[in-house]
């Protein structure tokens, strides 16, 4: 005996697939946009996550959570270019997250406070500024300056990789300098709290310390070393 088999009607099945399709997928970033002029400097002071992209003319679009994009503010004075947020109003969620991408001719100085995160493609010209305030990111993926002075203060993280001829480094706070992937002609580091900084000299170093964080130091340079912490200094071959 052969038993007929009844298959399901195709549209009957559909609203079900589509369905299931369905789950797990998530919802559509919103995305805004702002009108801005060239730039050269950045300061964010927002919790976000900023990528710049060097190299062609100046643009700013955001994506994220609709609250968030709602409070963001991206404002040019001069050559800088200002991020930040407004507070919820009362009885208002805080929001989700938010990435701003911009684009600009060049970057030569950053400025991130709070939280957020910072990240440029290059920072190419004779001179470049970073300064690093709270528990925020910042990462340069090619310098290529003549002198690059970054200054740290707070649990935050600068990343850099690249070239140098003058790199000049403080760091105040339990943050770390992680640019191990820079290369600096000369160096001079001065270290006054917890945090770390990793760095390539290829001529002369110069390390002051009166904290307790490590300094390490590759390359084959000319190490002066100044060690009043109880850190570890590593400069070359040398401990001290």
């Amino acid at each position: 005996m052969i038993r007929e088999m009844i298959l399901p009607r195709p549209l009957v099945l559909m609203p079900l697939l589509l369905g299931l399709s369905s789950l797990g997928l998530p919802a559509q970033a919103a995305t805004r946009g702002f009108t801005i002029t060239s730039f050269d400097a950045i300061r964010v002071d927002a919790p976000v996550t900023v990528v710049v992209k060097t190299g062609s003319g100046a643009s700013a679009r955001a994506e994220g959570d609709q609250s968030a994009l709602d409070r963001l503010k991206v404002d040019v004075s001069g050559r800088l270019l200002i991020v930040t947020m407004a507070r919820p109003r009362s009885g208002e969620k805080s929001g989700g997250a938010a990435t701003l991408r911009l684009s600009t001719g060049m970057i030569d100085r950053i400025v991130l406070t709070g939280g957020g995160s910072v990240t440029v493609d290059r920072m190419k010209g004779l001179q470049g500024q970073i300064v690093l305030g709270g528990n925020g990111d910042v990462g340069v993926a090619d310098v290529a300056l003549d002198r690059i002075d970054v200054a740290l203060a707070g649990g935050g993280r600068a990343t850099l990789s690249g070239r140098t001829g003058v790199a000049n480094i403080r760091v105040n706070g339990p943050g770390a300098v992680a640019a191990e992937g820079l290369r600096a002609r000369q160096a001079s580091i001065a270290n006054d709290g917890p945090g770390s900084v990793t760095l390539t000299a290829e001529v002369t170093a110069k390390v002051v310390s009166t904290g307790s964080g490590d300094v390490t130091i590759g390359g084959k340079p000319a190490c002066t070393v100044d060690n009043r912490g109880t850190g570890r200094i590593q400069c070359g071959d040398e401990s001290y």
